[in-house]
């Protein structure tokens, strides 16, 4: 059975969570227990972490498992609606629009 999981964005959520909390990838590896090459080939998308390190990753950049899974999620995989599906880039133009509209018409 193939993996579910897109290392890959799985990987470039990790660094971007990294970065935001400006964190190295030696100081987030000596925090989550793993090595900092390894760490550097899940970033990179080359090697899969276990959900313990997943977890502890989530934990230690103060960010939610659906954030480093959701868009890793391969599509052929996971029976979802195509038609309702959103990336993050799409939600957050759509959170913007119905805020302008909440603030326009609703006092």
């Amino acid at each position: 059975m193939s993996s579910v999981v897109n290392g890959k964005d799985l990987g470039i959520r990790i660094r971007k969570a990294r970065k935001e909390k400006e964190l190295t990838q030696f100081a987030l590896a000596e925090e989550v227990g793993v090595s900092s090459n390894f760490l550097g080939d899940v970033e990179r998308g080359i090697k899969s972490p276990s959900l313990d390190t997943i977890v502890c990753i989530a934990n230690v950049l103060d960010v939610s498992l659906d954030y480093l899974l959701f868009e890793s999620l391969s599509y052929i995989n996971v029976k979802e609606d195509p038609e309702i599906y959103v990336t993050d880039k799409q939600l957050t133009i759509l959170k913007g629009m119905i805020k302008t509209i909440k603030d326009t018409f609703v006092d």
